[in-house]
């Protein structure tokens, strides 16, 4: 598919090409008619159909003539719908007197099928009509991030597959759960069957900050809008996008809200055709409303997947996957509840606490260093500057921070059991710590590999 878009000194005209089985001319005058064969009809699993209204309301909401130029079997039908012509003779498809002359008319010619769509005199509520130069080719940048995630299923070929090239450079998938990232983490998916279908649901936790190469990187994965706008669940309708990024109303007596400790959750819903209904998908197919039958079902793979994604969250990246370590291996830091409220407590039990106190002999000025540092955590300040620069991550370290640190790892590393492997002592003493350590890991597996 070609999708052309230009800004025509500021009144922009739109041309998409695709190169499908292409209609006659019975069919094309079909296509222009209001309602088709209407939501009750029986759908296949890859229609994205349901209304007969997308390809008429899509377009006259954004320009004011819309031409079709379709072919098969090499012939070629011609229909416009034109609304300043139906406001003066009635509703009703003309005849094209000659093709437009633009440069994908001339493409669709030279094939065998296919259809064109041009928009012109588009008009201002598109939001692209009356732009500077500069201001309407940044907007296209939104087009583009916009295709790619609505459609980034068929781009990426998990569905039928479909390029989609916008203004000569392919339109890239986005994946809003960032499946080929190592540190994503796939919860346990459910069948859930309704009405007599079934929908797959798959909870996704993603990765934290610290495990992404760099910011752009970081960026990227949060997609159209950011991290906090593309929490919550993703509503699939025959694999095309629907809802990206909603709790849906969900949570129980508390509706669920955008927040920061739940921005690494996302839930994929994948529905049939024959759920339409059931989910109130509406004209525009941007919405969907869960029935009140799944609400209790959703809302505790939801809840699962948010606790485990404030987890993450929390302790700053420590996935699972991050390096082979147990999600269970023991953190530095508990969070306790009590009568007071909740208060923060360095782990006694650490292996590494446990083992510096034991080789100190005496372990009452370690405990009280230990109660000091408990008892002066900034909780308000650190929750402050957190919220207001949305977590920043950890400044990475250069390379006499990373020296400096290895040395001091190497250092507790001697007083860890000696039953211990270089390859266990590494990974206890760096699974605490945010960032990509790897490099330091295999400095430390080998020094201590040589000690032994």
């Amino acid at each position: 598919m070609k999708l052309e878009l230009e800004w025509n000194n500021g009144h922009p005209q739109a041309a998409l090409l695709d190169n499908g089985n292409g209609m006659d001319r019975l069919t094309l005058a079909e296509a222009l008619r209001f309602g088709g064969t209407g939501p009750n009809s029986t759908r296949t699993a890859s229609d994205l159909g349901r209304f007969g209204l997308g390809l008429k309301t899509a377009s006259l909401s954004q320009c004011r003539q819309l031409t079709i130029i379709s072919r098969t079997a090499s012939k070629t039908s011609a229909l416009v719908l034109d609304v300043d012509e139906i406001a003066k003779r009635g509703w009703f498809a003309t005849v094209s007197a000659a093709l437009p002359q633009h440069p994908l008319a001339t493409k669709l010619l030279q094939l065998e099928h296919g259809t064109l769509v041009l928009w012109d005199r588009m008009d201002s509520l598109g939001g692209l009509s009356g732009l500077e130069k500069k201001t309407f080719y940044l907007r296209l940048e939104d087009i583009r991030a916009h295709l790619g995630m609505v459609f980034h299923r068929f781009i990426n070929g998990d569905a039928t597959r479909l390029e989609i090239i916008l203004n000569g450079r392919p339109i890239k998938a986005w994946d809003p759960f960032q499946t080929g990232h190592p540190s994503t983490r796939e919860l346990h998916s459910e069948r859930v069957r309704h009405a007599g279908s079934a929908l797959t649901i798959r909870p996704y936790v993603l990765p934290h900050r610290d495990r992404y190469a760099n910011e752009a990187d970081y960026e990227a994965a949060g997609g159209p809008g950011g991290w906090g706008a593309r929490q919550g669940f993703y509503v699939y309708r025959g694999k095309r996008l629907l809802v990206a990024g909603s709790w849906l109303g969900l949570g129980g007596v508390r509706t669920w809200t955008r927040d920061e400790a739940s921005r690494l959750a996302r839930i994929e819903v994948d529905l049939p055709t024959d759920l339409d209904r059931d989910w109130r998908i509406d004209v525009r197919k941007s919405q969907a409303r869960p029935p009140g039958a799944l609400r209790a079902r959703l809302t505790a793979i939801g809840g699962r997947c948010r606790q485990e994604a404030r987890e993450v969250f929390a302790f700053r990246g420590q996935g699972s996957r991050a390096r082979g370590v147990p999600h269970t291996a023991p953190t530095v830091w508990l969070a306790l509840k009590g009568p007071r409220g909740l208060q923060y407590r360095i782990n006694r039990d650490h292996p590494v606490i446990a083992a510096c106190r034991d080789s100190a002999g005496d372990a009452r000025p370690l405990n009280a260093v230990l109660s000091i540092i408990e008892r002066s955590v900034p909780i308000e300040r650190i929750w402050l500057d957190v919220s207001e620069t949305e977590a920043t991550a950890s400044p990475p370290m250069d390379a006499d921070e990373i020296a400096q640190l290895g040395n001091q790892l190497l250092e507790l590393g001697k007083v860890l059991p000696a039953s211990m492997t270089p390859d266990q002592r590494a990974d206890m003493l760096l699974v605490n710590l945010p960032g990509d350590l790897t490099k330091l890991r295999a400095e430390l597996v080998r020094k201590m590999g040589q000690a032994t």
